[in-house]
C-alpha cells in the first residue's frame, strides 16, 4: 500500500488539493469518511515504521546510501501529510499550541546547554 499511495502522490502533485474517495478491493461500502481515515492511519503507521526515528517525537530518517533514491518519496510524504490534515481535519488549535509551546522550550532548553 505504501507504494502505490507513494507513487500516486509522486506523480501528481495536484492530488493533495483534492478530496479523495476510498474504495478497497472486495469489501463492499461507501467512504463516508471512515475509509478515509482507515487508509490515511495505516499509512502513516507504516510510513513511520519505515521513514522515521522516535519516541515521543519523530524525526526523517534514511540511511545515507538510500538518501538520493528516496529523496522523492519524502516530497510525496509531505503531500501526504498537508493532505491527511486537509482530509481529517486532525489539527485542532489546543495540537497547534502545545507543539508550538514544545518547540519553543525545547529551543530554549537546548539554546542555554
Amino acid at each position: 500500500m505504501v507504494d502505490d499511495v507513494l507513487q500516486l502522490y509522486r506523480e501528481n502533485g495536484e492530488l493533495s488539493l483534492q478530496q479523495v474517495r476510498v474504495e478497497f478491493v472486495d469489501e463492499l461500502g461507501d467512504d463516508m469518511g471512515g475509509l478515509t481515515k482507515d487508509l490515511y492511519t495505516s499509512l502513516w503507521v507504516q510510513l513511520l515504521q519505515q521513514y522515521f526515528h522516535g519516541e515521543s517525537a519523530v524525526v526523517p530518517h534514511l540511511p545515507l546510501y538510500k538518501h538520493m533514491q528516496m529523496r522523492r518519496n519524502f516530497v510525496a510524504i509531505g503531500r501526504i501529510l498537508a493532505h491527511t490534515v486537509a482530509l481529517l481535519k486532525i489539527v485542532t488549535d489546543d495540537l497547534l499550541l502545545s507543539d508550538f509551546r514544545y518547540y519553543v522550550l525545547s529551543a530554549m532548553y537546548f539554546r542555554h546547554h
